[in-house]
């Protein structure tokens, strides 16, 4: 059975759901280029939130012994358009355990949530700013400052064609979603948290850090600086920070001193993501290298599987995996997509082997309330049993 997934490639309706579910919240958002404040300046706003958020949730009385972490990726992007606030509002109504921010940055210096460094994938840019792309035909986020990435709309992915990677999503025309930094991001989820109780967490990726610094910009640093103007920054913080490029990974600990969670991601090689050899980082060697530097993993789905399953019908974790076990890292995969699940195969069941079979600790999705409602039946199956 195969379980590759395709990883690669009314706004009424959106605020009645918010309102039904978070009556008493009242969002604020930072306007125009005072978002991007620094850490001096907006530490006085958070120092009062951080004895709330530390306390975290009362106990739900729920059985802890199925557990399982539900990473909203890029916001609930399986409903609005990917990374907006509208996506993150809506992916802290769902209550995912983390919500994740892609980050980059601007012209200006101003740490964006955006998943890639090009911006005509997911943005209106071509039509706005018709003669700013570079020799490569590309728009990057890189060329141009907050005020005018605040004068593009944000829509659906769309592939080199201009069509929708996912046709079924959302699809209303006269609605408007803005680029928004990391700071209002940031300051959303703790701001709800603290009126509501919760401590849900952040998930942040540095987004091609060679690049950025060819760009003459530290991104990790601004990340960094980022987590610890919202005391996401500790060892025992509701946070992770990940990146796909292993020198960078060992240069956020080693180097800027980082103490909170760090993820490794894995991609494959011909991803050109980074020049971290992934065959590599995925041999016992690689392993136990990784596990100095970082607290978990986070791999593509189909790279956790035997890849002869399919002729032998039996499901089966790959032989790599046991590297990253031994070595006691979490492992994070991407990405759950209900709309994208690999043929023949249910979403509980996929589910079920990545949990019982490879035995990961939680799963990246951009559709949050059927993962969410499979570990609930999942947790009621081991109170039934106790």
């Amino acid at each position: 059975m195969s379980l590759l997934m395709n990883n690669r490639y009314g706004i009424s309706l959106f605020l009645f759901f918010c309102l039904m579910s978070l009556p008493f919240a009242e969002v604020s958002q930072a306007q125009g280029p005072s978002a991007g404040l620094s850490p001096e300046k907006i530490n006085s706003k958070v120092s009062s939130r951080v004895k709330s958020n530390e306390e975290g949730p009362e106990k739900s009385g729920k059985s802890q012994a199925f557990e399982f972490t539900v990473i909203a990726h890029r916001g609930a992007s399986g409903y609005l358009p990917e990374h907006t606030l509208e996506a993150a509002t809506l992916a802290f109504a769902l209550n995912a355990d983390f919500i994740e921010q892609d980050v980059v940055i601007t012209k200006d210096d101003i740490p964006i949530v955006l998943h890639d460094i090009h911006l005509e994938t997911v943005t209106n840019v071509e039509s706005v700013f018709p003669e700013r792309a570079r020799e490569d035909d590309r728009f990057y986020a890189r060329d141009f400052t907050l005020a005018e990435l605040r004068r593009l709309n944000v829509h659906e992915r769309e592939d080199k064609s201009q069509n929708r990677v996912f046709p079924s999503r959302f699809s209303a025309t006269t609605s408007r979603f803005s680029i928004a930094t990391l700071y209002e991001h940031f300051d959303l989820i703790s701001e709800l948290n603290r009126q509501l109780g919760k401590n849900i967490g952040v998930y942040p990726e540095v987004k091609s850090p060679a690049f950025h610094l060819a760009e003459g910009v530290d991104a990790s640093r601004i990340v960094i600086d980022a987590l610890q103007a919202f005391n996401f920054d500790g060892a025992q913080d509701n946070s992770y920070l990940q990146c796909f490029d292993f020198s960078e990974v060992k240069r956020i600990r080693s180097e800027l001193g980082y103490k909170g969670k760090v993820v490794m991601l894995i991609g494959e090689n011909d991803w050109k993501e980074s020049s971290t050899d992934y065959t590599w980082i995925r041999s016992a060697e690689g392993m136990a290298e990784v596990a100095k530097y970082a607290n978990g993993i986070g791999p593509w789905v189909p790279q956790l599987f035997n890849q002869n399953d399919a002729k032998s019908k039996k499901i089966e974790a790959a032989n790599w995996v046991t590297h990253a076990h031994s070595n006691n890292l979490t492992i994070h995969p991407y990405t759950y997509r209900q709309d994208a699940l690999p043929p023949g195969i249910t979403g509980p069941h996929l589910l079920d082997a990545l949990r019982n079979i490879v035995k990961v600790d939680g799963i990246f999705t951009d559709h949050v309330p059927p993962v969410l409602s499979w570990r609930e039946q999942r947790r009621s199956n081991v109170d039934g049993a106790q």
